[in-house]
C-alpha cells in the first residue's frame, strides 16, 4: 500500500543527506562580458558588436545574463536560464546576433535552470 512508502502524512519521509564535497565552491554570477573577457576572448568582438546593435539596456537584460555561449566555425550556441529570454532573443534579435558573430546558424536554448520555466 501507499502508506508503506509515504507514511501516514502522505509525504516521503526519507531525508536526503549529501556527501560533503570540499571541491565544490559557490561563486557570484558574473556577466557574460566579464566571463568572456577572461575565458572566451573569441566572443569579445561579437559581444561588442551585438551590444552596439541592441543598446546597453537590452544587452544587459538579455545577453549579459546568459549562462554560456559557444562559437563554432559557422554556428553559435547560446544557453539561457529561462524561456522568456530565449523567446525575446529569437523573435527580435536573431538577425543582429547572426551579423554580430558572423554566423549562419544560431541555436538559443532556454530553460537551463532545471527547466522549471519551460512548461
Amino acid at each position: 500500500m501507499a502508506e508503506d512508502f509515504l507514511g501516514m502524512s502522505g509525504k516521503l519521509e526519507e531525508s536526503f543527506v549529501g556527501a560533503a564535497n570540499s571541491k565544490l565552491v559557490q561563486v557570484a554570477f558574473e556577466t557574460l562580458e566579464a566571463r568572456a573577457a577572461k575565458e572566451k576572448p573569441q566572443l569579445v568582438a561579437g559581444l561588442k558588436a551585438l551590444k552596439e546593435a541592441m543598446g546597453s539596456e537590452e544587452f544587459d537584460r538579455l545577453v549579459n545574463t546568459l549562462e554560456n555561449v559557444n562559437l563554432g566555425d559557422n554556428a553559435l550556441l547560446m544557453l539561457t536560464g529561462d524561456e522568456k529570454t530565449r523567446t525575446a532573443l529569437t523573435a527580435k534579435w536573431l538577425p543582429a546576433i547572426k551579423a554580430a558573430f558572423g554566423v549562419e546558424n544560431v541555436r538559443i536554448v532556454g530553460g537551463g535552470r532545471n527547466g522549471m520555466d519551460a512548461y
